[in-house]
C-alpha cells in the first residue's frame, strides 16, 4: 500500500494539557513539609494529631485534584490563536475512563477544525508517521498500558529476590508444601515475563507473536479495535473522520516514545485509549487509517468489523 509522511492537513497541532506533573509536584512538596513538621513538633515534645488527619487527607485531596486536572483539555493560559479559541468554545473534556457520552451542540465542521489534534511537542514525531494514500484494509488494533523502565526494573529486581528467599529458605526449612512453593514462583515467574513485556520497546512491534504482544499491552481479554479507511469500530460505536474528532497528548513525564493519551470524541461518544508511544505499531496504523483522504465508511460492515 503506497504512502508517504504525514503532511496531511487534516492534523493540526497545539499545546495541549499534560495531566499528572503538577499532582506528583505538589504531592512530594506537601509529603516533605507535613514530615518536617511533624519531626518539628517531636523534638519540642509537642504531640499533634492534625499530621496524622493530614496524612489521611491528603491522598483524597491530590485525587481530586489530579481528577479536575486530567479532564481539561487545553493548559491554562492564554493561547492566542483561532485553533485554541475554537478548541475553547467546542467545550471538550478529556475523559477519565475509557468511555463516555458525546459532546452536546457538536460542529467540528462548522468551525472548520482539523478531523486531528496533536499536542505541539509530538510535531516533530507525528510528522514522520506515513499516512496511506491509497485504499485503507480494515485491520484489528489493540491499545496498551505500558510500563515503564524503573517499574520494570524494581518489579523484576523483587520478584526474583522473592524467589531466591523461597528456595534459600525452603532448602533449610521445609516451611510450606512443594505444591504451594511452586505455585507462588511460578506467580513470580509470570510476573517478571509480563513486566519485561510490558516495556514499550518490546510489544510495539507487530512482529511480536500476538500473545506475548497481549500479555505486555496488558490487553489479553479485552475485544481489539477495528480501524478502517476514516473511521474506528469499538464494537458497536463508530466514529468517523468526516464528523468527529482524534485527540492525541502526552501523560505526566513520561516521553513520546513511551506512552500516549489519545481520545475521539464526537456527538454520540468518547472514546479513551493509551499507546506504547509514537512508536507503537498499533498506534501508527490508527493515526494513518483515520487521516486518510478518502472517508470510506462502506468497509464499517465488513467481516473483520
Amino acid at each position: 500500500m503506497p504512502s508517504s509522511p504525514n503532511s496531511s492537513e487534516n492534523v493540526g497541532f497545539v499545546q495541549l494539557h499534560r495531566p499528572g506533573r503538577v499532582t506528583v509536584v505538589l504531592a512530594i512538596v506537601v509529603l516533605i513539609s507535613i514530615i518536617g513538621s511533624y519531626f518539628a513538633l517531636m523534638l519540642q515534645g509537642i504531640m499533634s494529631w492534625y499530621v496524622l488527619g493530614i496524612f489521611v487527607a491528603l491522598p483524597l485531596v491530590l485525587l481530586i485534584f489530579d481528577s479536575i486536572s486530567r479532564k481539561r483539555l487545553l493548559p491554562r493560559g492564554k493561547q492566542k490563536t483561532e485553533l485554541t479559541t475554537q478548541l475553547k468554545q467546542l467545550k471538550v473534556r478529556w475523559l477519565l475512563r475509557n468511555s463516555g457520552s458525546g459532546v452536546r451542540r457538536w460542529n467540528r465542521i462548522e468551525r472548520g477544525l482539523p478531523r486531528t489534534i496533536v499536542d505541539s511537542s509530538l510535531k516533530e514525531q507525528i510528522n514522520k508517521v506515513s499516512i496511506p494514500d491509497g485504499l485503507v484494509e480494515p485491520e484489528k488494533i489493540h491499545t496498551s498500558k505500558p510500563g515503564s523502565l524503573l517499574g520494570c526494573i524494581v518489579g523484576v529486581g523483587f520478584s526474583a529476590l522473592l524467589i531466591w528467599a523461597i528456595f534459600f529458605v525452603t532448602l533449610r526449612v521445609p516451611i510450606m508444601g512443594s505444591t504451594i512453593k511452586w505455585l507462588i514462583i511460578a506467580v513470580l515467574l509470570w510476573n517478571i515475563i509480563q513486566l519485561i513485556l510490558g516495556l514499550p520497546v518490546v510489544h510495539r512491534s507487530r512482529n511480536l507473536p500476538p500473545f506475548l504482544r497481549a500479555v505486555g499491552r496488558r490487553r489479553f481479554l479485552s475485544r481489539p479495535i477495528v480501524v478502517g479507511p476514516g473511521w474506528v469500530k469499538f464494537s458497536n460505536i463508530v466514529l468517523r473522520a468526516d464528523r468527529d474528532m482524534f485527540f492525541i497528548r502526552r501523560t505526566g513525564f513520561r516521553l513520546a516514545s513511551s506512552e500516549l493519551d489519545c481520545m475521539f470524541v464526537g456527538p454520540s461518544s468518547r472514546r479513551r485509549m493509551t499507546f506504547s508511544g509514537v512508536g507503537d505499531e498499533d498506534f501508527q496504523l490508527l493515526f494513518g487509517a483515520w487521516n486518510v483522504e478518502d472517508v470510506r465508511v462502506e468497509f464499517i460492515d465488513s467481516e473483520l468489523s
